[in-house]
């Protein structure tokens, strides 16, 4: 897309991520690194102008009658087959309620699409991770997704399968809806189990809640990362979000039975 295009959408002026070079870029390359490294997270407060937030909220909620309605328990743990006892971890169920717009239902001029395949936001991206190749999924369900959450929907306790998550924050509800988070809780070495019991039993305790505005573009590493999104309280508004799916293999198409998986749990619009 053009320049002006692009400009009218991303605030380029204080988060020049169409110039990692310049001075300015790598400073900001160099802040978002730092904010990973420290607390798995990454906030990017108004990287997209206001105008723009609204746009998308609106037309994310003229869309919602059509999204998927997800409305069962999840562990925070991908499938395993090993036989965990009662009450671990790995077998705690949380409440998991949202409609999910799927990649293929966000149509091909919607201005997060245009976010989405900016190729300088995925290098940007690509080397804020300091990966070598970083790919947009091809995945036609999961690529990119908005989630709407309205009146006591939610996002259970969970670890992402994914060692990187990109979103953006479109639409606040009147309460609830808020992200959770215990960074850095497990590693690929160490599982942890103990401090993961203890943020399922304690949140207030042991996890953060950052402030995040509408339009916010965030970075998270949410595999090593304990997440949730509380329970949407009563109000008009929902609490929409747009995810963005990126790999570092080329051509990454979700498997097939987590496809299955996905249009068993939401069933239909």
């Amino acid at each position: 897309m053009s320049d002006a295009a692009i400009r009218g959408i991303i605030d380029l002026n204080r988060y020049p991520v169409d110039a990692p070079d310049s001075e300015q870029g790598r400073a900001l390359i160099a802040r978002c690194r730092a904010a990973l490294d420290d607390r798995a997270l990454c906030a990017l407060p108004g990287f997209v102008h206001p105008e723009a937030v609204a746009r998308m909220a609106r037309d994310a909620e003229a869309l919602a009658p059509e999204a998927f309605r997800y409305d069962r328990p999840r562990i925070a743990y991908e499938y395993s087959e090993e036989n965990w006892p009662a009450g671990h971890p790995r077998t705690v169920e949380h409440p998991c309620r949202y409609r999910q717009l799927l990649n293929y239902q966000i149509p091909n001029d919607s201005p997060v699409r245009d976010i989405y395949l900016w190729e300088p936001l995925r290098e940007f991206l690509r080397r804020v991770l300091g990966y070598d190749e970083l790919h947009r999924s091809a995945c036609p369900h999961l690529a990119l997704t908005i989630q709407i959450s309205g009146p006591e929907d939610c996002n259970g306790w969970h670890f992402d399968g994914t060692d990187a998550v990109f979103s953006l924050l479109l639409q606040m509800p009147v309460s609830g809806g808020a992200f959770e988070y215990a960074p850095y809780l497990r590693s690929k070495d160490e599982e942890n189990y103990e401090a993961v019991a203890a943020t399922f039993a304690d949140p207030d305790r042991h996890a953060r809640r950052p402030e995040i505005a509408t339009g916010t573009f965030t970075l998270f590493k949410g595999d090593e990362s304990l997440h949730r999104v509380t329970q949407v309280g009563e109000g008009p508004m929902p609490r929409i979000i747009a995810l963005f799916s990126f790999d570092r293999t080329p051509n990454q198409i979700y498997q097939q039975q987590y496809i299955d998986e996905l249009r068993g749990r939401v069933g239909t619009a």
